[in-house]
């Protein structure tokens, strides 16, 4: 259905969000094909060719699910599903937070380790916290979009593998095609994704893996809801369909972006990010801009930074809209101080280098306004 001949995005990019983020031309006109059944045989044909290149994005042997629905919708569903009761949240920003607030509102048993914004979740706080209680499932976001913070995935995983037998249930939503996420090596039970963020596609998919011991826990646990089974998602993927109707021309945008992923390789993607990283902290040095988030935690997909004293976040991010540029504000207890660069998905170097002379050049502005 859509064309798999997809070559490095050309177009220059101004869209900076932390997410969503910028979607490439033909992503976006493969979305206008013309509407089709999701019953039918050919689409089915188009999904099972697509599922087949999933599992190479989250490094898994085993099936990638896609559903329709924020990253918030399988974020309760695998907790719905997998957890009899227990449930241990790795907090530290907050979108770890609202793994808590989920986990209380549909009735499990939810406790809190907590890590202060900026800092990432430390293992060895993880490995206490299990040997005092008996947890079904451990949340843990990976990558804070909030903060801009990365905690060692691999090394909680490990560590939750060591002390307990519960799920690992891990949020990848502004990791996953950006840093390092490894689903089968590290042991990981349940991944998600929306297609958002580092993926470069539209709002309204998420992408999700389901370990045989996730989906043998899940089958014990009675009432698991009708669009929250991680099992019904499962079982109608591995048919080549959907639990329902699923968000079709979406679909279309992430074969175009899967093929690419895919073509680019994904330690290639990894290195890319993280030279963007790089370049975004050099800046941030030369500039008098801090990061937020601790040294040797940081983020490759998204900066969290701290202007320079006297300078108001938000006049950075007006001053850049007035220019044609888009980068996010401060998000939650932070939005006063600080101001996020997203730079994942499709970002190249070239892109990045005209978005921080466009900073500078606001920066000028603002200090010469300073100064009248």
């Amino acid at each position: 259905m859509t064309d798999p001949k997809v070559d490095s995005v050309r177009e220059p990019i101004k869209f900076f969000l932390p997410g969503p983020t910028y979607v490439p031309s033909d992503a976006l006109q493969a979305m206008t094909q013309p509407m089709v059944g999701h019953r039918s045989a050919g689409f089915k044909a188009f999904y099972l060719s697509l599922a087949e290149r999933l599992p190479k994005i989250l490094r898994t042997s085993g099936d990638v699910m896609v559903a329709t629905g924020s990253s918030t919708l399988i974020m309760e569903s695998a907790v719905v599903s997998c957890a009899a009761q227990d449930v241990l949240n790795l907090t530290n920003g907050a979108f770890s937070e609202r793994w808590h607030s989920i986990s209380k509102s549909i009735g499990k048993a939810a406790d809190k380790v907590s890590a202060p914004w900026g800092q990432p979740v430390d293992p060895d706080v993880v490995r206490s916290a299990l040997r005092r209680k008996k947890y079904d499932a451990v949340t843990v976001v990976h990558n804070e979009t909030s903060t801009g913070v990365l905690s060692p995935l691999a090394e909680i995983a490990k560590v939750i593998r060591e002390e307990s037998d519960a799920i690992i249930i891990v949020d990848t939503v502004s990791s996953l095609a950006g840093a390092r996420v490894e689903s089968d090596d590290w042991g990981l039970d349940v991944v998600l994704a929306g297609t958002q963020k580092a993926v470069a596609v539209p709002p309204g998919l998420t992408l999700f893996t389901l370990s045989e011991r996730a989906a043998e826990r899940a089958a014990k646990v009675p009432h698991r809801g009708f669009y929250t089974d991680v099992l019904r998602y499962r079982d109608k993927h591995k048919e080549g369909g959907f639990i329902t109707t699923p968000a079709i021309p979406l679909l279309y945008a992430l074969d175009v972006q899967s093929h690419r992923i895919v073509a680019e390789g994904m330690e290639a993607r990894w290195a890319r990010h993280q030279q963007l990283y790089e370049r975004t902290a050099q800046w941030a040095a030369s500039r008098g801009c801090t990061y937020a988030s601790a040294e040797g935690s940081r983020s490759v997909t998204v900066s969290c930074l701290i202007p320079p004293e006297g300078v108001d976040p938000q006049a950075i991010v007006k001053g850049l809209a007035a220019r044609g540029y888009t980068i996010g504000g401060g998000y939650g207890d932070w939005k006063p101080t600080t101001f996020r660069i997203g730079h994942m998905g499709e970002v190249r170097g070239g892109d990045l280098e005209a978005l921080l002379a466009e900073i500078d050049q606001v920066l000028e502005t603002i200090a010469a306004q300073a100064v009248r």
